[in-house]
């Protein structure tokens, strides 16, 4: 509920049309420190304040419609129907902070091709839930927790309003850290290596968004963030609507699936 206030509250705010630009004299890694800064805390917030905690609230969800399932060992070797203080703070520790990270990482540096606004959200968490909740997760076919929970119609919908909340969320909570901060100065090393040391770890998990923050960062430093050869507008739209477009099918294979 706090991230969803925030998020309304919050929902004007967006992320700026080339980081780094802004201000007079600052250098491609400077541009990169901010992308990468206000990716990373906008994912902190995201994932804390709501995709651990309505990712918990899902499980139990879950757990309250499959009654057959309580005790069943997950694929995560938890307890279906077991909600505890330490599995609820793992939870958010261990789940909520990495596919926070990704997700306002990966929104950092493909902002410019989604609308504005909470719109712009909703399109996003949509898209992330297409082109990847098919083969990682919460959508996976191969997933055996879906054999002893459901019903399966209750998961795709659940999942489904999460990530567009999650979209919902990141985008303005972006916008706002984009607005609150300053030019890039070496005193952000204080919060960068931490949140680099835990995105290092995280990320590999999320194998897809450490590709794009890898890629992305080399385009940031290679291609000039104003004047000069620049990425035309188009481009980023085009290539996220190829993407889904490649992706709808095995993502709607895997919906019937479970559904």
């Amino acid at each position: 509920m706090a991230a969803l206030v925030l998020a309304l509250r919050w929902r004007d705010y967006d992320v700026a049309s080339n980081p780094g630009a802004r201000e007079p004299g600052t250098t491609r890694a400077q541009g990169l420190a901010r992308v990468l800064t206000v990716g990373s805390s906008a994912g902190l917030v995201t994932g804390t304040l709501f995709i651990g905690p309505a990712g918990r609230l899902a499980m139990r969800l879950l757990a309250a419609t499959s009654p057959d399932a309580r005790g069943m060992i997950t694929e995560a070797d938890e307890v279906v129907g077991r909600i505890t203080v330490g599995g609820t703070v793992g939870f958010v520790v261990f789940v909520g902070l990495p596919s926070g990270l990704a997700v306002g990482l990966v929104y950092a540096f493909l902002a410019r091709a989604f609308p504005r606004g909470l719109l712009g959200g909703a399109v996003y968490g949509a898209v992330l839930l297409v082109l990847f909740s098919w083969f990682l997760e919460p959508l996976r076919s191969g997933n055996p927790d879906f054999d002893i929970i459901g019903p399966g119609w209750l998961v795709v919908l659940t999942f489904a309003v999460m990530a567009v909340l999650t979209g919902l969320v990141v985008v303005p909570v972006a916008g706002r850290i984009d607005a609150a901060l300053g030019e890039p100065s070496p005193r952000w090393l204080w919060w960068m290596v931490p949140i680099g040391l835990l995105a290092g770890v995280s990320l590999p998990f999320f194998w897809p968004a450490l590709v794009i923050v890898v890629i992305g960062s080399l385009a940031h430093l290679v291609l000039p963030s104003s004047g000069g050869a620049r990425v035309r507008p188009w481009v980023l739209p085009v290539v996220v609507g190829a993407a889904v477009i490649a992706a709808l099918p095995p993502f709607l294979s895997s919906v019937m699936d479970l559904a």
